[in-house]
């Protein structure tokens, strides 16, 4: 038979909230004893080991928009930034080391041993570690360790939050005393504005000795300035200013007049220049003529007139030349004069200019020096008020008062214990399903072996074997007999035409319940009118058949002393009457029970039996413990393979059923054995295969 699991319908990979609550409503002990146990963990810890924590909280404004007594003073100490700044500022100003150092020291939190781990008892963990030699020895603080471990422990129990949308801030802290915690806050807040004031002091002082200081060097470079103007006005020739530009004033006209007179020079140069290269008189004639001088124009005209004789205009034009000579050596004459007025006239400006310079430069410097001296002047003594005027840019809104204790929160602990267990306990019912390998209906074992279910065997009523057969035959309806009657028939009617006579009965492991199913399908073949039944027990190994009756079952033939010759089949006593059919139990044999079983001398035996039994049950040992029920599988007309109801798993059953394929055996069907029907109802099936609701009334329990 091939083992393939069967995909149906109902697999698929949507969730099934009807199956996940059912999975819960079954582990619901589970999830309640992890509920019991938290909530009781959870209870213990809240009023017996968590230690009350008392709040107490302040609220502390800041203003930024303080207004300054005296003007101008925010030059010398910057006032804030913008609100976001500020607010992250203060902040961290809040929880710096040196203002929780000074409120440790102000409220001695040192010598408090909720601050100070030191000073308490060290607990069992750090007692057992020292005696083991693996913690330090416990030794006095050096050096401020208990002043900075305090500093710790206080930053990090101390919460400082903005309110939204406001320049508040709340102060808060948890400690064991409600005193105490109302007495952390309100100093701290107090020495939180204290420090504004003192800062804002400090930054005065420090502002007032800088403009001192600066105010006196200013002062003496003030007055250095002006002794050195002083000193350079008496030592100057300087003459005034406007005088300065009279002299500036003629000596321009002097350059303008050196300009005109050289223009002119040169002009009276060039044409007696020209007058003196003409060869002839008609040439000198043409020169005079083109020249601007009325002298020469004269001559020239007259003598084109004929006003002149040629000897005559010669003779003029001579005097005319000379009289031009003796004129550009006079005005040569005078331009040097005026050259050398204006070289003196420049010389007199430049000096004059350098000396008025420098003394504007001191007189600026001076002035500037002044006006410098005057401000800080001015700052010194706004700064001076100002120490006086100092307030804090906070203010405390609200104090602290003791509070009743927040921590342990019994009203949230319980109730979160609670839910914390009942996720803790789903969590662990649901991982037991998911690991869960089992087979809890009929329709699991079908879907998952590709086999005939042939019938649902429960519990019967007891767990001792002996009180099994008991059961079987004072209570005949029972649910339990029922349900081996249901196996029978599913058996017998398997084939109709040639029903099957050797009965092979086993399982993948031990204590599966086969040899239970054995007894009772024996007993029930025996009940049937004019049948003749034998139960066989080829479980050798282990010989279990023994403790389901009183009767020692040496009394009768053994499957030993039929195989080895010492009775015959025919002379065999075999009639066990407390089980009620014909029993060949197994017995000690010299050899090896699966090599016996394979012998000509067993299948003799079996063919014997065969024409004396209408059926033969024969319980076989499990399939993957040994051999021996795949060798008799030979002999057998129909296999039954007992599954354990929720406890065999499915790799043993699939393990098991493919080691008899692998020899070309096929079962005729599983049974789901053992099956607790209190619980199979609990899972829902209970209904579903005849052991609860309307088939229940044809069932009767002793």
């Amino acid at each position: 038979m091939k083992i393939t699991p069967i995909q149906t319908p109902d697999e698929t990979d949507d969730i099934d909230l009807l199956g996940l609550l059912g999975t819960l409503w079954r582990g619901r002990w589970i999830i309640l004893l992890c509920v019991f146990v938290l909530v009781m963990i959870g209870g213990y810890y809240s009023y017996r080991i968590a230690t009350p924590m008392y709040p107490a909280q302040a609220t502390v404004a800041l203003n930024l928009q303080q207004q300054q007594i005296v003007t101008d003073i925010e030059s010398v100490i910057a006032a804030g930034g913008s609100d976001t700044t500020a607010i992250n500022t203060e902040v961290e100003v809040f929880r710096s080391r040196g203002l929780l150092g000074r409120l440790v020291d102000r409220l001695d939190l040192t010598g408090d041993p909720e601050f100070n781990a030191a000073l308490r008892d060290p607990s069992l963990r750090t007692r057992l570690m020292r005696r083991l030699g693996l913690a330090p020895p416990s030794r006095e603080d050096a050096d401020g360790l208990a002043r900075n471990r305090a500093i710790d422990a206080l930053q990090s129990r101390l919460e400082v939050t903005n309110i939204r949308q406001s320049l508040a801030f709340t102060l808060s802290i948890l400690t064991t005393d409600p005193d105490k915690s109302a007495l952390i806050i309100n100093t701290f807040a107090e020495l939180y504005v204290e420090d504004q004031i003192v800062t804002k002091l400090e930054a005065a002082a420090q502002a007032t000795e800088f403009l001192s200081r600066r105010t006196s060097e200013l002062q003496q470079s003030l007055e250095t300035l002006e002794q050195d103007l002083a000193r350079a006005t008496e030592q100057s020739n300087v003459v005034s200013q406007e005088v300065l530009q009279a002299q500036n004033l003629q000596l321009r006209d002097l350059r303008e007049r050196i300009v005109d007179q050289t223009r002119r020079n040169t002009t009276a140069q060039s044409l007696l220049d020209r007058l003196n290269a003409a060869t002839d008189l008609p040439h000198l004639i043409a020169v005079a003529e083109a020249s601007d001088d009325i002298v020469l124009e004269r001559i020239a005209m007259q003598y084109r007139t004929d006003r002149l004789e040629t000897f005559e205009a010669r003779a003029a034009l001579d005097a005319a030349i000379a009289s031009l000579a003796d004129d550009g050596l006079r005005e040569a004459t005078q331009l040097g004069a005026l050259e050398a007025s204006a070289e003196t006239l420049t010389a007199q400006v430049q000096a004059q200019s350098e000396d008025l310079i420098a003394l504007q430069q001191l007189a600026r410097e001076a002035e500037a020096a002044r006006l410098l001296y005057q401000s800080f002047l001015t700052r010194l003594q706004e700064t001076n008020v100002q120490q006086g005027l100092e307030a804090a840019d906070s203010r405390i809104l609200s104090e602290a008062v003791p509070r009743p204790a927040a921590t342990p929160r019994h009203n949230i602990n319980l109730p979160l214990s609670g839910l914390l267990g009942l996720t803790l306990g789903a969590g662990i019912v649901l991982l037991r399903e998911t690991l869960f390998t089992g087979f809890r209906s009929p329709d699991d074992l079908r879907r998952q072996t590709d086999s005939t279910v042939l019938a649902s065997i429960p519990l019967f009523g007891t767990g001792v074997r002996h009180d099994i057969v008991r059961h079987l035959r004072e209570n005949p309806n029972s649910i339990a007999s029922e349900a081996v009657r249901n196996l029978r028939t599913s058996i017998l009617m398997s084939d109709m035409d040639n029903p099957p006579q050797v009965i092979l009965v086993t399982s993948s492991v031990p204590a599966e319940g086969k040899t239970t199913i054995a007894v009772a399908l024996a007993r029930n073949l025996a009940a049937m009118e004019g049948k003749r039944a034998l139960l066989l027990e080829a479980d050798i190994r282990r010989k279990t058949l023994r403790a389901y009756v009183d009767a020692d079952a040496d009394a009768t033939t053994s499957l030993g002393d039929l195989l080895m010759g010492k009775t015959a089949a025919n002379d065999a006593v075999l009639w066990n009457a407390e089980l009620g059919v014909d029993v060949l139990a197994g017995s000690d044999v010299p050899m090896n029970a699966a090599d016996l079983f394979a012998s000509n001398r067993f299948a003799d035996m079996m063919a014997a039996l065969r024409a004396r039994y209408d059926f033969i049950v024969i319980d076989t040992p499990p399939v993957l413990a040994v051999p021996d029920a795949r060798v008799l599988a030979r002999h057998a007309d129909a296999i039954i393979y007992a599954v354990h109801w929720s406890r065999t798993t499915r790799m043993q059953v699939h393990q098991g059923l493919e080691m008899l394929n692998s020899i070309g055996i096929t079962v005729a069907g599983t049974v789901l054995s053992q099956v607790d029907t209190r619980k199979m109802k609990s899972y829902g099936y209970g209904g579903q295969y005849g052991y609860d609701g309307y088939a229940s009334q044809y069932y009767s329990e002793g």
